[in-house]
């Protein structure tokens, strides 16, 4: 059984770009996921990377209100953006000024790898409910290393929409399935995301080589 879940505001319980939540069946999905939590002493967070105006914003305007109190919803503040490397801060506010909605996708890493050390907890205590196959499945392997179930709703890639990566432990809207993910999690493979991450990185730093002197040599 874990014992703390994140699962992410936009794009899941928010509308957010292209996407818009049911938010009715939105709602039944929180109301169960909070009423088994309390009854199994599992801690769980509503994570944010839009900045806080934005955040508040969105989650006043929501049903989520009537279930996260204040300590239970964590988001981007200026704290977070003040420190970090100068590089960073600036490509944050710059991003910032281009979309106020803009979402970090990196702060659920820091804020989770914080809470557990906070509550003195192992990774292998803790489940992210996410929707992104590298911001947040990538990622989540490399930094916070916590169990993950994608949201194949609204599954994506760096924004944009993608199919499912055989390995990898999908949820939606059924609380049932997700009560199963809490108490047992099944094993994740990783290696089609990570092939694919790193095909893709290879696309890039190949695409501008010029390769027509190999081939004279070869020939």
């Amino acid at each position: 059984m874990k014992k703390v879940c994140f699962i992410e505001m936009e794009g899941i319980l928010t509308n957010y770009k292209d996407y818009t939540v049911d938010n009715n069946t939105a709602n039944k999905f929180i109301a169960d996921f909070k009423s088994f939590s309390k009854e199994n002493n599992i801690k769980l967070y509503l994570l944010s990377g839009h900045h806080e105006k934005i955040a508040k914003e969105k989650f006043n305007n929501s049903f989520l209100k009537d279930f996260f109190s204040e300590d239970e919803f964590i988001f981007v503040d200026d704290n977070y953006i003040q420190n970090k490397h100068e590089t960073d801060k600036m490509i944050h506010e710059s991003n910032l000024e281009k979309d106020i909605e803009f979402s970090d996708s990196y702060f659920k890493q820091i804020i989770i790898q914080k809470i557990l050390k906070e509550l003195n907890l192992e990774n292998s205590d803790a489940l992210l409910f996410c929707k992104d196959v590298w911001v947040d499945a990538y990622y989540t392997t490399r930094f916070s290393k916590i169990d993950f179930a994608l949201f194949e709703t609204n599954l994506l890639d760096r924004g944009k929409k993608t199919d499912l990566i055989s390995g990898l432990v999908y949820y939606n809207f059924d609380f049932n399935k997700v009560k199963e993910l809490i108490e047992n999690f099944p094993k994740l493979y990783t290696a089609q995301l990570e092939k694919k991450v790193n095909d893709e990185i290879k696309n890039v730093l190949l695409k501008d080589t010029d390769f027509s002197g190999l081939n004279k040599k070869r020939s």
